[in-house]
This record gives structure tokens, C-alpha cells and sequence, in this order.
């Protein structure tokens, strides 16, 4: 007996994924260029301290040299005037070495760090969330994953990336998430560096290859 098939059925429209690692490329790419903004805008505002910096240390010298002068004639009020200049241009040697050693601020922003993120960037592995501490040493990272052996290798090539060498991931949390609707389901995970003394006893100095290892041997479950 014939049959009608009805190509209109709602079941056979072409389903759309949310959040689908294409979305997750399009907001690395909106965060890369965020990035790179703020690290412009930090490099620039470095850069006029520095030069505002230079332009006191000019305008104070006309004014070292008439204190010096009258040192001789007053020597009670000069010596006075001197020791506070002498002890303005100590702060402001002090900022000169802070903007000159970084302390004033990461002067190199997120900017590398998400270029390096994009680089390694995965059809079946994407990240959601990136932070950064005012030094730069504690770094967390937040991501989804449609498979949990991919997380293996991109930890692998991602400490391969000069930014990421050497920072060991102290906490590792994994989170398997099954969304309504007929979505394709995805594991969430979170990667923290823990410096120092404030490190975990059980986890301190894992490489990112051995937490690694321990998700793709538990699967879609979580560890602390």
C-alpha cells in the first residue's frame, strides 16, 4: 500500500545546537579583541605616566639649583625645603622603577593569553571563561567540552604556548550537563592555579597532562 510522506513534519526540520562550538569561536574572537583594546589602553596610560614623570623631574631641577643657592645665605629654611625635595624626588624615582618593572599594572593585559587560547582552539573542546590575577600568576579557566578525551591533548598543546609553560593547574572540577530539548550534551570544566604556599596538598604542582589524564579516566564525572 502507498504512503503519503509529509517532508514538512516538524521532525524532520534541521536541528540547531545552542551553544555550539562555532558560537564559542565567534565570543573568542570578541574577547581577543577586547583584550587587545585594554592592553592598548594600559600600554598607552603607562606610557603617559612615564612621560609626566620625566616632565616633573625636568621642572624640578630649575628648583634644586635655586635651593642649592640659598642653602649658604639661609641655611636653616634651605636645609628644610631641601630634605622635602630630596624626599619628592625619592617617590618619584619610586614610581619610575614601578612603571619600569611592571608593578604598576600587567602591562601586557589578557591580549597573549587569549591569542594562545584561540590558537588552540577545538571543534570538540572551547573555553567560556578566562581570569587573570594582577601579577599574572594565578590563572582560571573555564570551558565545555563535547568530549572528554579532549581535554588531554589541549592541555598538552596549551602548555606548549609560551604564556601557559610552567603554570601548572592545581584544581580540576568537572561537570556533565545534559540540556533539555534535544541539545547535544557537554561536559563543563574548570581549570584554577593555585601559587605558593595557598596550593592544595593533594594537587599542588600537577602538570596539566597528568589532570588531563584524570578526566579522560573518569569521564563525564568530577573531581574536586
Amino acid at each position: 500500500m502507498a504512503q503519503q510522506l509529509n517532508l514538512l513534519d516538524p521532525r524532520f526540520a534541521r536541528q540547531t545546537l545552542r551553544g555550539s562550538a562555532r558560537h564559542a569561536l565567534w565570543a573568542m574572537a570578541g574577547a581577543l579583541l577586547l583584550g587587545w583594546a585594554a592592553s592598548q589602553g594600559l600600554q598607552w596610560a603607562t606610557a603617559q605616566a612615564q612621560a609626566a614623570a620625566v616632565e616633573g623631574d625636568t621642572a624640578m631641577a630649575p628648583l634644586r639649583a635655586q635651593l642649592m643657592a640659598q642653602s649658604a645665605s639661609t641655611p636653616g629654611s634651605a636645609a628644610a625645603e631641601l630634605l622635602q625635595l630630596k624626599a619628592l624626588e625619592a617617590g618619584q624615582r619610586r614610581i619610575r622603577a614601578a612603571l619600569e618593572a611592571g608593578v604598576a599594572g600587567h602591562r601586557e593585559g589578557h591580549a597573549d593569553y587569549l591569542v594562545a587560547l584561540a590558537r588552540q582552539a577545538s571543534d570538540r573542546l572551547w573555553i567560556t571563561g578566562f581570569a587573570l590575577s594582577e601579577d599574572g600568576n594565578a590563572i582560571d579557566l573555564e570551558g565545555r567540552m563535547t568530549d572528554a578525551s579532549a581535554l588531554t591533548p589541549y592541555l598538552r598543546r596549551l602548555d606548549a604556548e609560551p604564556r601557559f609553560k610552567g603554570r601548572p593547574f592545581a584544581q580540576l572540577s568537572l561537570r556533565a550537563v545534559d540540556p533539555p530539548g534535544g541539545a547535544l550534551p557537554y561536559t563543563e570544566f574548570a581549570l584554577r592555579s593555585v601559587t605558593g604556599a595557598t596550593a592544595p596538598a593533594t594537587n599542588a604542582g600537577a602538570q596539566p597532562a597528568q589532570l588531563a589524564t584524570t578526566v579522560a579516566a573518569n569521564g563525564k564525572g568530577a573531581t574536586p
